[in-house]
């Protein structure tokens, strides 16, 4: 029994670190409302130690950055593993979705101590370090700035062909809900930011292929080589979802008025249709570190 309290402890304050070191990096405040109606006044706030959230609008995965959201409502029960939610981003457009919360049972506790399990939003009090499971949250209203115009807004719109010569012209294209394409040089995992390319070419591969090349041209006219991850093979532990989003959905976006989605095995050709005000003046981000999940950058 003390070898199993020494470990609990343990747990709980690797928690404690990784809530404090990832609120370390934000510096969003929020008001958390609760399922009993207590507020929090929270500092430094984030989720999964994140600045953005992982939600489905129309069934397709949509990261939404937090500095772009005024409030968030939850619509589902406690207990729910996924939640209906009610989005207002600051610009005043209000959107309903679903987002995966990982529903609990356990007591709720309104800082450290809730379930071991699950997610959650997290950052500091005027008490300390905080967090609490995003089964137990009601409302969260974000506090920024006065007078701060929130970060604009690219729409990225393209014409994708695919392997067997189909055409698709698709508004608000996504790469897995992001605006940016994960791909390898050599060894380095890097990001290409999709609103600074003007076509995506991928080279021919063998069935069965886990990579395929692919060649991005920037406006500028700059060209980056690599590789992207399109293994039609299901991995170790890979849920039917996970699986499914994975094949089938490497892009999203918008046709005419029907949601759109294909997998990169079926992608010949992008073609990005250029804004008017586009200038492609920066092209060197995905020269500038290795990509990682936790990067914000991609939003609703």
């Amino acid at each position: 029994m003390k070898r199993k309290g020494l470990w609990g402890g343990a747990i709980l304050l690797a928690a404690l670190w990784v809530s404090a070191s990832g609120a370390a990096t934000s510096s969003l405040k929020a008001t958390i409302i609760d399922r009993y109606g207590n507020q929090h006044q929270v500092d430094k706030f984030t989720f999964q130690g994140r600045q953005d959230l992982e939600i489905y609008v129309q069934g397709q995965r949509r990261l939404v950055e937090l500095v772009k959201v005024a409030r968030l409502r939850f619509e589902g029960e406690r207990s729910d593993e996924e939640q209906d939610i009610m989005i207002e981003f600051r610009t005043g457009v209000r959107e309903k979705g679903k987002m995966v919360t990982g529903g609990s049972s356990s007591p709720h506790q309104d800082a450290v101590g809730g379930g071991s399990s699950g997610r959650r939003f997290a950052g500091v009090t005027e008490l300390g370090p905080f967090f609490i499971l995003a089964s137990d949250v009601q409302e969260i209203v974000l506090r920024h700035p006065v007078g701060e115009e929130p970060p604009a807004e690219k729409i990225l719109n393209a014409t994708i062909i695919t392997t067997n010569g189909r055409r698709f012209e698709v508004d608000n294209l996504r790469f897995h809900g992001k605006k940016r394409l994960d791909f390898f040089r050599g060894r380095n995992k890097r990001f290409i930011p999709l609103d600074k390319v003007a076509r995506i070419d991928f080279a021919d591969g063998g069935t069965g292929d886990e990579f395929r090349p692919l060649t991005a041209t920037y406006w500028s006219g700059k060209t980056v080589m690599g590789t992207v991850e399109a293994s039609l093979v299901r991995l170790s532990g890979e849920t039917d979802k996970s699986y499914f989003e994975r094949v089938n959905r490497a892009f999203t976006g918008v046709v005419g008025s029907s949601s759109f989605a294909i997998g990169m095995h079926d992608v010949k050709h992008i073609r990005f249709r250029k804004d008017s005000d586009e200038d492609g003046a920066d092209d060197t981000a995905d020269s500038a570190g290795d990509s990682t999940d936790g990067s914000a950058g991609d939003s609703q």
